[in-house]
């Protein structure tokens, strides 16, 4: 990921809050003809640096988990469009696109029986309050979590960024937050005016 020095975002705690507020991400395996992109949720084990998945058995992505090979997570945060209209001095200025991203780079671990259900169960309990795996009959549980690779991925380079207009003045950050509130894109706009005195 390019990342001009303005925008580079240092501390893993900034990184890691953008991956669990936005743990849709895609996974991919570099450097082979089809990298086998998915798009899966990811939970973050911080503590153990470590990122929790599942995949369908059918996806092409399961026989490179089982293989332990390196793998690419990217994460997007908060991000939309940026008029050169809404600055100061709008000809100035031109089109650009605000964002938040971390990529994550680690090496697959398969998880089999009981650590791919304690896996499973950590994920579900993150999104459910009620509902959990063992609802389900012991032989069709069986049967499904077979249909199912579940993986962690071992965290072993993160890289972040943040394209929040830093290279701009504190009032025209002020007015393209104001512009991007009036639009809906509340997150971002609230992203830019952190540190804006």
């Amino acid at each position: 990921m390019y990342i001009p020095p303005a925008f580079r975002i240092e501390d893993e705690r900034i990184m890691f809050a953008l991956m669990r507020s936005y743990d849709f991400a895609l996974v991919m395996v570099p450097g082979e003809a089809d990298p086998a992109a998915t798009h899966i949720p990811l939970k973050l084990d911080d503590e153990r640096r470590r990122l929790i998945g599942h995949v369908a058995m059918a996806n092409p992505i399961a026989d490179h988990i089982r293989a332990g090979r390196q793998a690419l997570a990217v994460f997007t945060g908060p991000h939309a469009y940026v008029s050169p209209t809404w600055y100061g001095e709008p000809n100035e200025n031109v089109p650009t696109w605000n964002y938040m991203a971390v990529h994550v780079e680690g090496q697959f671990v398969p998880l089999e029986g009981e650590n791919a259900e304690r896996s499973l169960s950590s994920q579900i309990a993150d999104f459910e309050s009620v509902w959990r795996i063992t609802d389900i009959e012991v032989g069709k549980r069986a049967r499904l979590e077979a249909a199912i690779q579940a993986f962690e991925l071992e965290i072993t380079s993160l890289k972040g960024k943040a394209k929040l207009s830093q290279n701009k003045s504190a009032e025209d950050r002020r007015r393209l937050a104001e512009a991007l509130m009036e639009r809906g894109e509340n997150a971002l706009a609230h992203k830019m005016m952190e540190g804006v005195s």
